[in-house]
């Protein structure tokens, strides 16, 4: 429903971000194409585990473990920020953690390369206004519309830190209606 060229650049955009990150907390891309039928794929590193908040209720862990692993966190996401990549969907679904107890930060589908990178032009898929995001996690200038900036990352890692060792989100929204989530 989204259309084949919108969905082609988020592929290539997505494809391009990955390619330059290459952090043991980050996901991987091991390789991207298009099929015959010039469908795009990409094929990422297999994270086998669970959602972070689930990680750490399963497990038991104390608030200075859940620091821990979310400190872990943190720095993939600034070794992100350093490469100029704001994920925008900062969320417990998107940091998987292994049986190992290793997070892994997963999905950089509507990740945007901020000015000085190799993607300079903001295309209409990276564009917040069109409402890509988890409004649960996302900061107050995604629900907006606004620009992002490396901020709007560290909000959403603050919500999901907020849920880590309270158990619960700090928002109490009854819906997901716009409004309602401003």
């Amino acid at each position: 429903g989204l259309g084949r060229d919108l969905m082609r650049r988020r592929f290539r955009t997505e494809m391009q971000i990955l390619a330059d990150l290459n952090h043991p907390n980050i996901a991987r891309l091991l390789d991207a194409g298009e099929t015959n039928d010039q469908v795009p794929y990409l094929v990422l590193e297999y994270v086998d585990g669970s959602p972070i908040h689930e990680y750490c209720a399963q497990h038991e862990l104390s608030t200075d473990q859940r620091l821990k692993l979310f400190t872990t966190v943190c720095a993939a996401v600034q070794y992100a920020h350093q490469h100029l990549v704001v994920h925008r969907d900062i969320k417990p679904g998107n940091i998987l953690v292994t049986n190992e107890g290793e997070p892994k930060l997963v999905d950089f589908g509507i990740a945007k390369l901020l000015e000085g990178g190799d993607l300079t032009s903001e295309s209409p898929a990276t564009v917040t206004a069109m409402h890509f995001m988890t409004p649960e996690y996302a900061s107050p200038e995604q629900v907006r519309g606004m620009s992002v900036t490396t901020a709007t990352d560290v909000y959403s890692l603050g919500v999901v830190l907020y849920e880590l060792l309270s158990g619960r989100s700090p928002y109490r929204l009854n819906n997901r209606m716009p409004h309602e989530v401003a």
